[in-house]
């Protein structure tokens, strides 16, 4: 009987051996560490999407490295394959001449809000009965009150190319209108320095934008509708992101959802209150919990 036990306690030591042995060769290895380069333009309001992206690729376990600059650089970067996914491309008409060339080296992931829109605005204490629409810019009355001198951002954003659209359509030009390009610190300082001296300026702007909810301001109505129709802005990725995202994390992305007043909401946290673009995502996906775990749901 002690021989039995023997033999039999042999035996099963040597099964187990041969099932754990099985075991670890059928286990899948780890997946290695994969770092994802996430493009945005430096401006605030692209930076909180940026941050949301950043979140919920970090919570499917990937590190991500965040590249930042203006257009002209970002989207070529991402054409090359050096950016992997980009927050975010206003289409079909904001970004059009810089998503051309890297169209066939991208592929769209997800529309992360809708609405967006270039318009002028002027401060809410400029009569409305004097300038309503950007047609009232070339009434004589308007034009001695205002510089000609327009200040947008930098020459390739589309803020700065819709704007020249506007010129045109409205023949503002031989009003002596000029759009002049310029750094957004300079934008930003032309604005508040109007603001400070309650004189009057017309302002190139956008939704979302922290400003809109932050200052009375006025929307000019564009009868010719020299803007065209309102964008989406595009969650972009450049093809290889396809294998280097699992299947599940890039359906995760595609189902990204964001509002004008939800991006204007993180716009705000970081302008008025000082935090960073990240943390102002984080709040907010944690203040819309519901929301967030539509995204992660089949």
């Amino acid at each position: 009987m002690a021989r039995h036990s023997l033999a039999l306690r042999a035996a099963l030591a040597m099964v187990t051996s041969v099932v754990s042995t099985s075991t670890v060769a059928q286990a899948p290895a780890p997946a290695p560490a994969t770092t994802i380069t996430l493009g945005q333009v430096g401006l605030s309001f692209y930076a909180v999407v940026g941050g949301v992206v950043q979140e919920m690729l970090e919570r499917e376990g990937y590190t991500v490295l965040v590249v930042q600059g203006p257009h002209a650089e970002i989207f070529p970067r991402l054409g090359t394959g050096e950016v992997d996914i980009f927050a975010a491309a206003w289409l079909p008409n904001g970004h059009a001449s810089l998503y051309a060339p890297v169209k066939d080296s991208t592929f769209l992931i997800a529309p992360l809000y809708e609405d967006a829109r270039f318009f002028w605005v002027v401060p809410a204490y400029v009569p409305d009965t004097l300038l309503s629409s950007l047609a009232d810019l070339a009434r004589p009355a308007v034009r001695e009150r205002l510089s000609p001198r327009i200040v947008s951002l930098p020459a390739t954003t589309g803020l700065t190319i819709s704007a020249q659209r506007v010129l045109d359509a409205y023949r503002l030009g031989d009003a002596g209108y000029v759009v002049a390009p310029g750094s957004p610190e300079a934008w930003m300082s032309a604005f508040e320095q109007a603001v400070a001296a309650r004189e009057w300026i017309v302002f190139p702007l956008w939704q979302p934008h922290w400003l809109n909810a932050a200052w009375p301001l006025r929307r000019l109505s564009d009868p010719k509708n020299a803007y065209g129709e309102p964008d989406v802005a595009w969650l972009l990725g450049h093809r290889s992101l396809q294998t280097k995202l699992s299947p599940g994390t890039l359906a995760t992305l595609g189902r990204i959802r964001l509002s004008i007043d939800a991006v204007t909401d993180m716009d705000e946290m970081v302008n008025l209150e000082g935090v960073t673009p990240r943390v102002a995502a984080a709040r907010w996906m944690a203040a819309n919990p519901a929301i967030v775990t539509a995204w992660t749901s089949p």
